[in-house]
Formats: C-alpha cells, sequence, structure tokens
C-alpha cells in the first residue's frame, strides 16, 4: 500500500528569511540540529522560540506525528512521542500524520527507517542546489507493507526494546570508560 493511503503528509513549516528568536514568542521551531540521526531521537529543551509571520497552528506537532528528514546525503524518520505545545517542524522535515486506522506511528516509523525504504529514496531522490532532496510524490509513492496490527505492535515494542537496550550499551561503555581512566591515572599516581 503507497504511503499516502496510509497517513498525510505535509511540509514542515516554510519562513520566509530569517527566523527571529524572541523570549516572548508564540512558538517553537524544531530543526534540523535539534535532532540526533545516529539514536533517530530529537530534544525539546532547546528549541528556538520565535513568532511565525502566518498562523502555525497547521504545522503543530502532535504525538505520533512522524517527522521524515527530506533534505541531506541521509534520509530518516523521527517518531514525536512527548511534544510540548506550539512545536513546528521547520521546512527540511516532512511531518506524517496516519490517516488509516489499520496502521500505527510507531510500525511506520520503524518501517521508513529500513533499508528497502533507504535504497528505493537513493534511487528516486532529486537534487535542490546544494543537496540531495526527496520530493513529496517521491514520500508518498513508498509502498508500505501493512501486516495486522497485532504484528505491528509487536515490531514497535522490539523496536523499542532493542533502542533501550542500545542505550543501556553505550552508557555502560562510558561507565567501563571511565572506571578503566580512573584505574590508570591512580596506577600512575601510586607509582611515584
Amino acid at each position: 500500500m503507497k504511503l499516502k493511503k496510509i497517513a498525510k503528509i505535509r511540509s514542515g513549516y516554510i519562513n520566509r528569511g530569517k527566523i527571529e528568536a524572541r523570549d516572548t514568542g508564540s512558538c517553537l521551531l524544531m530543526q534540523a540540529k535539534d535532532v540526533n540521526a545516529d539514536q533517530l531521537s530529537y530534544r525539546t529543551d532547546a528549541l528556538v522560540r520565535f513568532s511565525p509571520r502566518q498562523s502555525g497552528k497547521d504545522w503543530f506537532l502532535e504525538p505520533g506525528d512522524i517527522l521524515f528528514m527530506a533534505r541531506g546525503a541521509r534520509n530518516y524518520s523521527l517518531l514525536i512521542d512527548k511534544v510540548p505545545d506550539s512545536v513546528l517542524a521547520a521546512a527540511c522535515f516532512f511531518i506524517i500524520r496516519v490517516s488509516n486506522s489499520d496502521a500505527l506511528p510507531e510500525y511506520l516509523w520503524w518501517y521508513l527507517n529500513q533499508s528497502p525504504v533507504e535504497e528505493y529514496l537513493k534511487r528516486f531522490s532529486g537534487r535542490a542546489v546544494h543537496m540531495p532532496v526527496v520530493r513529496r510524490a517521491v514520500l508518498e509513492s513508498i509502498d508500505i507493507s501493512l501486516p495486522p496490527i497485532k504484528v505491528q505492535k509487536q515490531v514497535a515494542e522490539i523496536t523499542t526494546l532493542m533502542m533501550k537496550e542500545q542505550d543501556l550499551y553505550k552508557k555502560l561503555a562510558e561507565k567501563r570508560k571511565y572506571l578503566m581512566t580512573e584505574i590508570c591515572l591512580k596506577s600512575i599516581r601510586e607509582s611515584r
């Protein structure tokens, strides 16, 4: 089934000109610098506060939305699980909102990050002036394998557990490095 039959896809907020940060701004803007492509995660603590030139409410992010990075050499998707009020996604993203009750956002997010989709995007993405870009029509035409909801939930749960495991391994490696450094430094101090 084509992605456009499963979800509504719209571009991120397009601002003509530079974003003017304002302490009294009515909205927050999620930009490429706010996401971690390696961990497929995002931060909301450093979002730019600004006042959009046009009403931004049609672009506000909601839990369950999927952000798709449409520009650059690496395309990936992020699942929005928690988000403050009045957050807009920048124009470098497409916002994918599931509209079909036969699809789970968590499954669709996982599926969009798999190698067959990456290969498809590499084949069909175009180029902007300075970088590769995925056009909306290309994104809409991705074929999505949609198993029953029960299977989608299982895939989503396994993916969540795998990401937690990777995070724990990373923290463990950092603690081991710290421990080894302290042992070595202690040995050096005691050898004097």
